[in-house]
């Protein structure tokens, strides 16, 4: 009734073969001198522009990126160093003294399948406590 087609698989091999002789006459290499020295000039000319760039950028690094980041780097020590005290301090109280945990703190709907369960990845036990109501 109906014929079967079986469909045929061919492979073509683009690009897998040098060309034939006779067209490599035609393709094959001729030197230009006078564009050789239009690449070397322009090349050098990009070069040059590039060095007083690259002068520019490690100017504005030294002079206005490192003195920003110094700038800021002191006050925000400051605060960090009274927030350790603060820490030291929060440290060894008992889970009574802790601060109020509300609703929205600390929220477990399953355990975490390491440890005791209770503890995040990034879990620090002089920071962070979880204070089990009962």
């Amino acid at each position: 009734m109906f014929k079967q087609s079986i469909p045929k698989f061919t492979f073509r091999r683009f690009a897998s073969h040098y060309a034939p002789t006779k067209h490599l006459k035609e393709v094959a290499y001729k030197s230009n001198p006078t564009k050789g020295k239009d690449f070397i000039n322009n090349y050098e000319a990009k070069v040059h522009h590039s060095e007083s760039i690259t002068n520019l950028w490690k100017k504005l690094t030294y002079i206005v990126a490192i003195p920003a980041i110094l700038l800021t780097a002191i006050p925000v020590g400051k605060v960090e160093m009274d927030h350790a005290k603060h820490r030291e301090h929060t440290k060894h109280l008992s889970d009574d003294e802790w601060p109020t945990q509300y609703d929205y703190q600390n929220i477990r709907s399953k355990p975490f399948f390491w440890g005791d369960g209770d503890k995040t990845l990034f879990w620090n036990s002089d920071i962070n406590r979880h204070v089990q109501k009962d």
